[in-house]
């Protein structure tokens, strides 16, 4: 293991020029047609990949056969961009006005792609295949990108997939992953209250929506404190609020969303139950009408712990044993990695990005500029667990 990382170091320079090029020419999900074209190109470099273009779009599956029969082990990296204006100031920040890599899938895409070259160098030694998996549409969940690569054969005979994020939380050079729970479950909803607007001196004459859906943010809270076991996390917020046409004109109408984020199936079946319980009793008392609109969005990342405990045992030997950390909680972000390990036994990690001593820039942030230094480790832990799985060495 410490050979292949010596290895991977030599990729660096070429590591940069990857992660830039894509950097540069952000694509925000269903259009990463010149992502895939780059990702294609490197990967017929190799000369030794068996590859599948147009895939749920633009995704790109790649198999490297080796020398004897074996399992399946798939890696995966997600090509996506996001609709963020950049503000790094970087010299070879995002050409396109409006668009950028602000959640580091340009380093993902980079990384993949120096583990491909790490493993097409030691072909030799698997036994089995290694799939690759370049993933569009991440960042959309009306897109879903994931579900349309399983839907076109990704986890066909797949045994074992990995997977990893940066995460600027975590100083650059460490890993941490834990077993059971990583990311949460995305849900959105959306509300509509109607009542009957009046004069602001006359609110008895009407009936206020604005009012009801005041009542309405307050009591959703309700829900966390008090119908939810409090050692099953779950999130409830509204980040949209309208209402209201005038200050002395009583709101007829109120319109908010907001978003869920929980790990238990029991639990997100539970909130969404009980919003439709507390809307239909303010509206009742308030003498409007309301109406629940509900999409379950992406379920929760759940490690196989078996695999888990793997990722922590080659994280040691590529990032060092005081560098890899075993997380205790997971996170409330998202992720479509979570339709993977709906399948397939699974294990998604986190690759440190933000430089000690450096700001932490948030995922999605404007300003994030993750640690070019970390993907050296990214591509050797991709190999090292491709190689474990495909080797009899597990």
């Amino acid at each position: 293991m410490k050979g292949l990382l010596k290895s991977a170091r030599e990729l660096d320079a070429y590591l940069r020029r990857i992660r830039r090029e894509i950097h540069r020419n952000p694509e925000v999900s269903g259009e990463e047609r010149e992502t895939a074209a780059l990702v294609v190109r490197e990967l017929t470099a190799c000369g030794c990949y068996e590859i599948r273009e147009h895939v749920a779009g633009y995704g790109v599956i790649a198999d490297l056969a080796g020398s004897t029969p074996g399992p399946v082990t798939a890696l995966r990296a997600d090509m996506d961009a996001l609709p963020v204006a950049e503000e790094t100031g970087l010299s070879f920040a995002s050409e396109k006005p409006g668009k950028m890599h602000a959640c580091g899938h340009d380093l993902h895409t980079a990384m993949l792609l120096g583990a491909a070259k790490l493993l097409a160098e030691r072909k030799d030694e698997i036994s089995g295949t290694v799939r690759l998996l370049f993933q569009p549409a991440e960042e959309d969940p009306a897109l879903d990108g994931a579900v349309g690569m399983i839907r076109a054969g990704a986890l066909d005979g797949v045994s074992a997939l990995f997977g990893m994020h940066i995460w600027p939380e975590l100083p650059a050079g460490t890993f941490g992953i834990r077993p059971g729970e990583m990311m949460a479950a995305s849900d959105h909803f959306s509300v509509e209250i109607k009542g009957r607007g009046a004069h602001g001196a006359t609110p008895h004459m009407g009936h206020d929506a604005l009012l009801a859906g005041c009542q309405f943010v307050q009591a959703v809270q309700n829900i966390i404190s008090r119908d939810i076991d409090p050692f099953e996390p779950a999130v409830i917020t509204i980040g949209e609020f309208a209402s209201g046409v005038k200050y002395n004109v009583l709101a007829g109408t109120c319109r908010l969303e907001g978003t869920i984020r929980s790990y238990s199936a029991g639990v997100r079946q539970k909130i969404k139950m009980r919003l439709e319980d507390v809307l239909s009793g303010i509206c009742c008392a308030a003498g409007c009408r309301g109406e629940l609109s509900y999409v379950s969005g992406h379920p929760a990342v759940m490690n196989d712990p078996l695999l888990a405990g793997d990722c922590l045992t080659i994280a040691e030997e590529i990032f060092g044993t005081d560098n890899t950390i075993r997380l205790e909680r997971p996170t409330t972000i998202s992720e479509d990695f979570s339709r993977y390990t709906e399948v397939v036994p699974a294990a998604f990690g986190f690759v440190g990005a933000t430089h000690p001593g450096d700001r932490v820039w948030p995922l999605h942030s404007c300003y994030l500029s993750p640690d070019e230094d970390i993907m050296v480790y990214g591509a050797a832990m991709h190999c090292a667990f491709a190689l474990a799985h495909c080797s009899g060495r597990q």
